[in-house]
């Protein structure tokens, strides 16, 4: 990953090194849905095996989250130092090594350092390395590729949750973590092509790299020249992804909106959309219902997206501002539905929208930034989507707590996801 290689190596649509980080970001999405997934469908046995209480066991899915949060400003940093395939392989085995020492626990807080420690730091890792290889390696058609491997998410839904039961009911829970940090162990095959394919060399005035490979020499003047070198190309990549992060650079800050406004609003419908629709009274098997559909339209705006920008049929900045619109309206008025079809019509717009933001919002970072900040991009927003969740991810439960209904909860949510409007329009502006 860190060799030099030819431009030729790129291609125009990424090439043979493109479509290998695009299959290691799909894994990669697909596993860590397995361990976060898998973990949410034991919590009723765990409580029971463990002899604790509900919500301390899910707060170790909500700590490991957190995790990655904050180590993911660091991804960039150890891509460059070691290579985006050998950090891959290592993300691999640390939530491999998560979920099969897990099965091993006798308590909570055992589970709770084995999955914070080692699969929140390779899942916070892992994705901020991964997607930086597809930005690098993709530029006609980086929102199809970045919808492909987004569709790992999706297929780990549909896949993880009835297959991790099955496991429950033929060898117990703790034989099923141990075949969950079984499958998880494909992350490794996938960055082990990765390693195995070389990949486009990185820009050597803002990248960091391992020393280059030079003849012996006794001099100390060479060995002094060689090692100020390193350390000048290390400086220029911490203070550059740091300046991102800070906040020193306006436009990161505007595409920073964007993300988190987009992600906290999406997250929070996923907690709090079932009670609402039963609510306002639905039954259990309704709600599901819509939640199965809107996953397949999920799944289908990830793919049209790349297609519907790539072709030139919308522009980027047109189509996450329709989606934008269309997401926010969908979320003010879904707690006042109380017919089937409307109901259906506004959770399937809803997760079609966030499927085309969540892979859109990596394109406007890269159209914005350019890809030499894409690590430490992704690396800040991780973290301020996590302080975001630590900070507010309670305020639609108080919301319907003090008001007795998800009306008000839910036009905050709605609220929150028309914010990026206006960065997305500032940007668009100052791009002419």
């Amino acid at each position: 990953m860190s060799g030099a290689v030819s431009n030729s190596l790129e291609g125009p649509d990424g090439g043979r090194p493109g479509w290998v980080a695009v299959l290691a970001l799909w894994t990669n999405n697909l596993m860590v849905i397995g361990i976060t997934k898998g973990l949410g469908i034991m919590l009723p046995i765990l409580q029971i095996q463990l002899t604790s209480q509900m919500w301390i066991i899910g707060w170790i899915a909500s700590l490991t989250t957190a995790t990655s949060g904050f180590v993911a400003p660091f991804g960039g940093l150890v891509s460059r130092r070691f290579g985006a395939g050998y950090v891959m392989m290592t993300c691999g085995v640390m939530m491999s090594a998560a979920a099969i020492a897990g099965s091993f626990v006798e308590n909570s807080l055992q589970l709770a350092l084995l999955y914070t420690l080692l699969a929140g730091t390779a899942k916070g890792i892992s994705n901020v390395v991964a997607k930086e290889a597809v930005g690098r390696c993709f530029t006609k058609n980086y929102a199809t590729a970045s919808g492909i491997a987004r569709t790992g998410y999706s297929v780990g839904l549909i896949v993880f949750a009835p297959l991790v039961q099955l496991f429950l009911d033929t060898y117990g829970w703790r034989g099923t973590m141990l075949l969950v940090g079984a499958i998880t162990m494909h992350s490794v095959a996938s960055g082990a092509v990765m390693v195995a394919t070389r990949q486009p060399e990185l820009d050597q005035s803002n990248a960091y790299q391992t020393l280059p490979q030079t003849e012996h020499t006794n001099s100390p003047s060479a060995h002094e020249s060689t090692l100020r070198s390193h350390c000048g190309s290390l400086w220029k990549f911490v203070s550059k992804n740091f300046e991102v992060g800070l906040l020193l650079n306006s436009r990161y800050w505007l595409v920073a909106v964007i993300s988190c406004c987009t992600i906290y609003a999406y997250l929070m419908w996923i907690v709090y959309f079932v009670s609402q629709a039963q609510s306002n009274g639905f039954t259990l098997e309704e709600a599901g219902s819509f939640v199965t559909i809107a996953g397949i339209a999920n799944l289908f705006g990830k793919i049209s997206q790349g297609l519907i920008t790539d072709r030139g049929v919308m522009s980027s900045w047109t189509l996450v501002a329709v989606c934008l619109v269309m997401s926010s309206v969908s979320y003010l008025a879904s707690s006042l539905l109380t017919s089937y079809w409307p109901m259906m019509t506004s959770a399937v717009l809803i997760l079609f929208s966030d499927g085309v933001l969540s892979c859109q919002t990596d394109v406007l970072v890269k159209q914005v930034l350019g890809v030499e900040l894409l690590a430490g991009a992704f690396g800040w927003i991780g973290l301020k989507v996590t302080l975001l969740l630590v900070a507010l991810g309670f305020l639609p439960g108080l919301v319907y707590d003090l008001t007795g209904s998800y009306t008000a909860a839910f036009l905050l949510i709605g609220s929150v996801q028309a914010v990026p409007l206006v960065p997305l329009l500032m940007l668009r502006y100052s791009q002419r």
